[in-house]
């Protein structure tokens, strides 16, 4: 048997009520991300006035089963974000909308003290000093992170030194003006093929590269029985030139793929950052660009039964996280070439009986290249800026 658990603590953390009448909906999580939006449905009166539902208490919700030895585990921490009182004929209740602790991410701007500008630093990761030296991008990472915590009140996330993986990759690299989300996804883009980013239910901060072994074991007619594939060449990119938007003297590097280009055509992109201080950080950008894009992408969507609902059947899917990978077994050999070993899990939609997973078979965990070609005015925008605000 399952129960749920889902607690409501004031934003400094202190503990206020637990929802008894709260039902949950369920919720998603994905890599380079964090939990998304959450909806419980609370049976109170439209009216309802307790200093637990109140913006910007956090939620988090609890799961017992037989997987949690007798304990409850946590599966999820967010903040409320919306409030929708609802009245249905004689029907009252209230919906509630939380969001994931990541979100706060996008919500304020990379500083030190007032000063917006900073510069990667072989010792520090991040300095306000230039100019910078290069730098892990791990350990830039890093330094991101612990200057949200500086600057934050009450912050919820943290990050380990085993959390954040050195990568061996030194970048030279400028942030100008950028919120901590979008310094997190810049970074990200000069990891090594394969990394990502996930900020998980406890608020720890991780960025590494996906296992070299499977975390998870799915039979099929026991823990699943269908999968959906899709293949798609529509995000394909084989050609890309890289410029740090300086014209005289600036960097201007083209990166390809000969054999994708001859099998699927030329299919251009363009990445203009500001941040970009050497050629090979130019390089540490494009050749992931392009390994991570050259070849079509393969998505995997399969529902994950439960093991609470029988004895026999099922998965502990509360224990499924983005960034795990996996490995299906039990199929027909004709699929063992679309199939892979050890595929990444890149996001998971979590309900109570069941869990619907997707996995990304062709690349790795790459900030979409359509999300780039969206922030390049932003990036424009920012070029160039005074180093400190008044």
């Amino acid at each position: 048997m399952k129960n749920i658990a889902i607690k409501i603590y004031s934003p400094q953390g202190e503990f206020l009520k637990e929802w008894k009448n709260g039902k949950l909906d369920g919720f998603t999580k994905e890599i380079n991300s964090g939990l998304g939006e959450c909806l419980i449905t609370l049976g109170e009166k439209m009216d309802y006035q307790g200093i637990d539902l109140s913006l910007g208490n956090i939620l988090d919700i609890l799961v017992a089963d037989k997987n949690t030895e007798g304990g409850y585990k946590r599966v999820y921490s967010g903040y409320i974000s919306m409030i929708e009182p609802i009245i249905d004929g004689y029907k009252e209740e209230v919906l509630v909308h939380a969001l994931g602790h990541h979100t706060k991410l996008s919500l304020d701007i990379l500083k030190s003290g007032s000063q917006v500008v900073l510069y990667s630093d072989v010792t520090d990761g991040l300095t306000i000093t230039s100019p910078g030296s290069a730098a892990d991008s791990g350990l830039i990472m890093r330094a991101i992170i612990e200057r949200y915590r500086a600057e934050t009140d009450n912050p919820i996330i943290y990050s380990t030194l085993s959390s954040i993986e050195l990568t061996g990759e030194n970048v030279e690299y400028k942030i100008s003006l950028k919120r901590y989300k979008e310094a997190i996804d810049s970074i990200t883009s000069m990891f090594p093929a394969g990394y990502y980013w996930y900020l998980d239910q406890d608020g720890l901060f991780s960025a590494k590269s996906k296992p070299t072994t499977p975390t998870h074991y799915f039979q099929f007619g026991k823990h699943f029985k269908s999968i959906n594939i899709e293949r798609s060449i529509e995000k394909i990119r084989n050609f890309l030139l890289v410029w740090n938007g300086v014209s005289s003297g600036g960097i201007l590097n083209s990166y390809k793929d000969d054999y994708s280009i001859s099998k699927y055509g030329r299919r251009s992109e363009i990445i203009i950052d500001y941040g970009i201080e050497s050629s090979a950080t130019a390089d540490l950008i494009g050749n992931r660009f392009i390994a991570e894009n050259k070849s079509p992408s393969v998505k995997l969507v399969c529902e994950i039964i439960d093991n609470n609902i029988d004895d026999v059947n099922g998965y502990n899917i509360e224990s499924i996280n983005p960034g795990d990978t996996c490995r299906f077994v039990g199929f027909d050999a004709s699929l063992i070439d679309i199939l892979e070993d050890n595929m990444l899990i890149t996001k998971v939609d979590y309900r109570f009986d069941f869990a619907i997973i997707e996995v990304e078979l062709k690349k790795g965990g790459i900030v979409d290249w359509q999300e780039k070609t969206a922030k390049k005015l932003d990036a424009l925008s920012s070029y160039d800026c005074p180093e400190t605000y008044t």
